[in-house]
């Protein structure tokens, strides 16, 4: 349509629904199997398995959630007092605040005179120029605040998809060992597929994935090990 600009390179959608539905899910992934196949080295008991991979997934998750709520209702409590204290300061003290702004933007390239006619045109408007000290001073936009309940709901129900992983093989299987190999196996291939989808957002789709991996491999066998030796004492 003419007169209207099209996005010739257009953004990733909902990049940080992406990027927090990831998080949980890798981070349910890695701490489920590591766990799971830690009490694994150390039990024999599949039933015993079972109810401790119910009560890890229960409890990561309620975990999650309540952590990814606090972050997000700190960083908007955050950004409400910084926006209380610049206003503060704009009321106080508006010529050295709008010569702030005018370094702001001579250092971005324009003269003096351009800065100081942008600075004037802004300044008309408290709140604008109250976002403008914000972003240039802070580096904080209103629009980067997100819904504590939806971060934490992303976040939560990411983790409990990702811990469901590697617990089901030891739900339907009945040898420990079997549980274990299948266990360890889909969920390295769900931890990469996390890791790359994540890894999306940056361009480094391979590097992410063998990352998130390694680590998830790492971390299982590590916990294997240290459940053998718990066994023997």
């Amino acid at each position: 349509m003419e007169g209207k600009q099209v996005e010739i390179h257009p953004h990733i959608r909902g990049r940080d629904v992406v990027s927090d539905i990831a998080l949980g899910l890798s981070d349910g992934l890695v701490t489920n199997l590591a766990f799971l196949t830690g009490f694994a080295g150390a039990s024999s008991n599949i039933t015993i398995l079972r109810i401790a991979g119910v009560a890890a997934v229960l409890a990561g998750t309620v975990s999650m959630f309540f952590g990814g709520l606090l972050k997000a209702r700190s960083e908007k409590e955050l950004y409400q007092a910084d926006s209380r204290r610049e206003m503060q300061e704009i009321e106080a003290e508006p010529d050295e605040e709008k010569e702030e702004l005018v370094n702001f933007y001579i250092k971005k390239g324009l003269s003096r005179e351009q800065s100081v006619e942008v600075v004037e045109k802004i300044t008309e408007n408290k709140q604008e120029w109250l976002k403008d000290m914000l972003l240039h001073e802070l580096h904080l936009h209103k629009d980067q605040l997100k819904s504590p309940y939806r971060v934490a709901s992303v976040i939560g129900l990411g983790f409990l998809v990702g811990s469901l992983v590697p617990f089901l093989p030891y739900l339907v299987l009945q040898s420990k060992e079997q549980a274990i190999e299948v266990s360890v196996f889909i969920s390295l291939f769900f931890v990469s597929v996390a890791g790359g989808w994540k890894g999306k957002l940056t361009g480094r789709i391979a590097k992410s994935a063998l990352e998130t991996t390694a680590v998830a491999a790492l971390a299982s066998g590590l916990l294997y090990l240290i459940g053998r030796l718990l066994a023997f004492v």
